[in-house]
């Protein structure tokens, strides 16, 4: 009995961090792993970094899940998709939710430390977005921009840390990202549109209703025309914008197919966002 109320509790513990779900952390590390296709590096020293921003994304992701959830424990309780989390559910008390996240957290600092100390300021100063961000939808229709500014953050400190300042190239970078976030997190949304608006929540899916399918089409092609042109930037090849145009192809084709009148498609195009996310790294690495 023990040992099945142990399991059940980690299992828990889990869940709370979305560990069955690692789209969430993969779509915080992405913007680390494009800075650094963006640097020329050694084999072995892209790998290392590479690692170093992976667990540093799932530490800092699995404690934004965590502030996420303390903030909505009320509101999660209300919606459909949520109500069964761990603390909206009481299968984890706020005391151990704190716990945990400050577990997190050391571990995220432990990674941290590994930075110069531009860049360990730097990614200090990323903490205030990542509590204010679940207070947003509260506040405006656009916490997706919130979101995109706070998951954005690594493509900055990853200048900080290789170029001791914010270079253009990757001020640009940052700027796609943050665009990028706003159309995938816009997708997301849109599969709690109707509680949103029981419930008095804000976003983009309930901003934008019937017409959210025409947002997320300008996101994804300014994002598009920014990978494109660093892409081009870096190479003068005129292959990189073949390339670049069959993705953006791909893409709109994805976007046309997404009902946003239906959770389940809702949910399924906004993991896709990992494989596109991919073909950009594959990208950026390769032109």
């Amino acid at each position: 009995m023990l040992d099945s109320l142990v399991l059940k509790k980690f299992t828990n513990y889990l869940e709370l961090i979305r560990f069955n779900k690692p789209i969430g952390f993969l779509l915080l590390m992405w913007p680390c792993w494009f800075g650094l296709s963006l640097l020329d590096l050694e084999i072995k020293e892209l790998i290392s970094w590479l690692i170093i921003f992976l667990l540093g994304s799932f530490f800092m992701r699995s404690a934004g899940c965590i502030i996420n959830d303390i903030v909505d424990k009320d509101i999660d309780k209300s919606v459909q998709r949520t109500q069964f989390r761990p603390i909206a559910s009481k299968r984890i008390s706020i005391f151990e939710a704190v716990l945990l996240l400050l577990i997190f957290l050391l571990l995220g600092l432990i990674i941290l430390l590994q930075f110069n100390l531009y860049s360990i300021i730097f990614g200090l100063m990323s903490a205030p977005f990542v509590i204010l961000y679940p207070f947003m939808k509260r506040i405006t229709f656009w916490p997706q921009v919130f979101l995109g500014i706070t998951f954005s953050w690594g493509a900055l400190i990853v200048s900080t840390q290789f170029n001791q300042s914010i270079t253009s190239q990757f001020i640009l970078l940052y700027v796609a990202c943050v665009i990028w976030t706003l159309g995938y997190d816009t997708i997301y949304a849109y599969q709690d549109r109707e509680d949103d608006i029981k419930h008095n929540i804000k976003s983009t899916a309930v901003l934008f209703g019937n017409n959210g399918r025409w947002l997320v089409l300008i996101c994804y092609c300014i994002v598009l025309l920014i990978f494109g042109y660093l892409g081009w930037n870096s190479s003068n090849s005129l292959i990189s914008l073949f390339v670049i145009a069959i993705i953006g192809i791909c893409t709109y084709i994805a976007i046309q197919k997404w009902d946003i009148s239906s959770s389940e498609s809702s949910n399924f195009y906004f993991r896709q966002n990992n494989i596109f996310a991919f073909m950009l790294f594959i990208y950026l690495l390769v032109f």
